[in-house]
């Protein structure tokens, strides 16, 4: 028995030795990366008293196989790379230069990122390209790579990133176009020295410097706009990773990261966690980041001479379509942005202004609650008559009707306000969309709802023109595009049961008919015979519009303006009211785009906002006319107050009027009387048919005329939408 049983074993030992060997392909470079990073004395190869001696002995045995070890470890690199090249090609177009960019990449390693760098922006548009490392065998794999490669404008320099010189320049200071450094920074000893070089290093208008890396926040809150978005980390998370990672001399302590935000200003950043071995309970954080030097050092002039230089006219301060019109130089939009920014406060991005997103009016919100918008601009742009001399303030909502206004009406300025950071998210998200993509692209992205390639397009197209706080916002949502873009926010959720009704209740088809039938009288039969008959029973409706939850975040519908509603009669009749006269209007078909979209959740050529057209996209993009917007990231009060005396010439309050209180209204209507001139008008909507608020516009010099007032029972709409009681316009007198 005994001797069956050491047979056994040494069957089993023999069997596992063959499986050893068999694997030996597979297994050698993981067991070989424990190895030299976990069991391997450092002192067994050489000299460790320095940095590049430290460096050598943790990499000499395991330089051949770092690349094939790293890529679950440094997450990032893809990504930071790919905004550097997006961030090179916006800067080589502006500057209008055919002068080939300097690249020096610090800490380069293996060479690793400059050739997976060729994927974005091909190697050989550089004029050239320096990798600069401490480390004897790492370089090494790195000239092997660039000979392989054959690329003759790459040289690799075996040397320290303080004090090493660039063969073929003689003044490296300011000569390099972008410098960057993947997960190097952090293993520098000299760190501020390192950056202070780095400083003198990029060329001071228009270069580009890219950190990819690890790092722990203090426990301090982060207030400035950029990379706030997931930055602070919990303090077993900074405690954990700073000292693990110290072992290896590599330093996460805040200071670091801190004074590189101090030195340089903040373009792009993406603050992640590395979920690699168990997701979500190891969590390693790095950040990707993108800067240039500061734009105030370079100022000629300070802002007094600035604002001096300003136009007079408040409808005409920073107005970049007034100054200049469409075509304009980089120098030339420079200066109205100094413009902007002395009247208004520093601009995150082309359209974007600065905001404090840690304080709570901004943090309650997770999303945008509006995906698409719900008032009829037709009737807008009827009423308004737009000018191009006109200053417009606008809610922002999800930014269509300020496209509309841009495009039909081309105002010299459109104030776009929202509290919500991700309503603004949005309509930056298209305003660049319009900028960098073609019309295919953003048809699929904002007609179809639906783009396969987002995650790419974000980082390759539209991060130039992004602000950094947006990119954030898309880059952690950028899932978003998956499947229906317009069954997200809040709004998303009305339209998911709204689908989720009609296939209950078998109305699926006739919903298509609908949308899709040529005949008028065939939509309003329909509705009558087969869809009205087979609503939900009236105790139902009346018990879910009673709960405020489902009113604000399904419908955007908060308690007030329910109250308008039930003081003027019920919500079922409402609903009833709304939609009867809807459905003998006009076809959904072709221009009921609003519920042509609650439908089938995504536009069709022939029923779409005119921005989604083909005709009206280029022209928006031609005609540079979302130059002409602003968007703002405070409450309506606070922008109003940061306006001179009569500088607007229209106001949309869409049905926001409707959410207040007397106290809080009539404040808002003494802010807007200030900052509107004479003759100027104001437009807004109500679910009540006499909101009582109208009498406050009269009390304050305007002159209170309804557009259209919804009578119950009559069969006959107001505009589109038809989903509000009223409309009305007061202009001041």
């Amino acid at each position: 028995m005994a001797v069956t049983s050491q047979l056994a074993f040494l069957g089993a030992a023999a069997a596992f030795v063959l499986l050893l060997i068999a694997m030996f392909d597979q297994i050698k470079t993981p067991l070989k990366f424990i190895y030299s990073c976990f069991l391997k004395p450092l002192s067994k190869n050489g000299d460790v008293s320095t940095p590049q001696g430290r460096l050598e002995a943790f990499y000499k045995d395991q330089a051949e196989i770092f690349d094939d070890t790293r890529s679950a470890l440094l997450r990032g690199r893809h990504t930071g790379l790919a905004l550097v090249a997006a961030q090179l090609k916006e800067q080589l177009k502006v500057s209008g230069t055919d002068k080939a960019p300097v690249w020096v990449d610090l800490g380069g390693g293996t060479g690793w990122n400059i050739e997976q760098m060729n994927s974005y922006f091909p190697i050989n548009k550089f004029e050239r390209v320096y990798l600069v490392d401490l480390c004897p065998s790492l370089c090494r794999v790195a000239r092997e790579r660039f000979q392989a490669l054959g690329w003759s404008n790459v040289v690799v320099l075996c040397e320290d990133a303080l004090n090493g010189s660039f063969p073929g320049i003689d003044n490296p200071d300011g000569k390099f176009d972008v410098i960057t450094m993947s997960y190097s920074l952090s293993m520098m000893d000299s760190y501020y020295s390192v950056v202070d070089r780095i400083y003198e290093l990029l060329e001071p208008k228009h270069g580009i410097l890219g950190v990819s890396d690890f790092y722990a926040s203090n426990n301090i809150i982060k207030t400035d706009t950029h990379g706030v978005e997931n930055y602070q980390c919990n303090w077993f998370t900074r405690t954990f990773w700073t000292i693990w990672f110290s072992f290896d001399h590599v330093y996460l302590h805040s200071s670091r990261r801190e004074y590189l935000e101090h030195k340089f200003e903040v373009k792009k950043v993406i603050n992640g966690r590395n979920h690699m071995i168990i997701p979500y309970l190891v969590q390693i954080p790095y950040y990707v980041w993108v800067g240039q030097r500061k734009r105030s050092e370079l100022q000629q002039s300070p802002i007094a001479q600035l604002k001096a230089s300003a136009p007079d006219s408040p409808s005409s301060v920073g107005s970049s379509r007034t100054l200049v019109g469409a075509n304009q130089s980089a120098s030339t939009r420079a200066m109205i942005d100094k413009q902007v920014e002395a009247r208004y406060g520093r601009k995150l991005s082309q359209w974007r202004l600065a905001y404090n997103p840690t304080l709570p009016c901004h943090t309650q919100f997770r999303s945008y609650i509006y995906a698409f918008t719900w008032e009829d601009p037709r009737i807008d742009l009827e009423v308004l008559n737009i000018q191009k001399d006109d200053v417009m303030f606008v809610i922002t909502s999800a930014g269509d009707n300020a496209l509309e206004y841009a495009l039909k009406g081309q105002p010299s300025r459109i104030h776009c306000v929202d509290m919500n950071p991700c309503q603004n998210h949005l309509l930056e998200l298209k305003l660049a969309g319009i900028n960098n993509l073609n019309y295919s692209e953003f048809w699929q992205m904002f007609g179809e709802g639906r783009h396969q390639d987002f995650r790419r397009i974000l980082i390759d197209q539209l991060s130039p023109s992004l602000s950094s706080t947006a990119l954030q916002f898309w880059f952690k949502n950028r899932s978003t595009f998956d499947d229906c873009f317009y069954e997200t926010g809040y709004s998303g959720l009305a339209l998911r049961l709204f689908k989720w009704l009609l296939r209950i209740k078998g109305l699926t088809k006739t919903a298509e008919e609908i949308s899709t039938t040529e005949d008028i009288r065939v939509q309003e039969q329909l509705w009558e015979n087969v869809v009205k008959p087979s609503t939900l029973p009236e105790w139902l409706v009346r018990w879910v519009l009673s709960h405020p939850a489902f009113l604000w975040n399904a419908l955007g519908v908060p308690i007030n303006q329910m109250k308008l509603i039930l003081d003027e009669g019920n919500a079922v009749q409402y609903i009833y009211d709304t939609l009867d006269s809807i459905m003998n209007r006009s076809l959904f078909k072709n221009d009921q785009y609003f519920y042509n979209l609650v439908v089938n959740r995504k536009y069709t050529r022939e029923s779409c906002p005119s921005y989604l057209s083909e005709e009206g996209f280029q022209s928006l993009k031609t005609q540079k006319s979302t130059d002409a917007m602003l968007l703002h990231t405070k409450s309506i009060i606070e922008v109003l107050g940061s306006l001179q005396d009569g500088e607007l010439t229209k106001a949309v309050l869409m049905d926001h009027m409707d959410w207040f209180d007397p106290k809080d209204a009539e404040e808002e209507i003494k802010e807007v009387s200030r900052a509107i001139r004479s003759g100027g008008m104001v437009l807004w909507r109500s679910a009540g048919r006499k909101p009582w608020y109208n009498a406050l516009f009269e009390k304050y010099g305007f002159d209170v005329q309804p557009v259209g007032i919804r009578v119950p029972g009559s069969g006959v709409s107001i505009d589109r939408v038809n989903m509000y009681a009223s409309c009305y316009k007061a202009i001041k007198k």
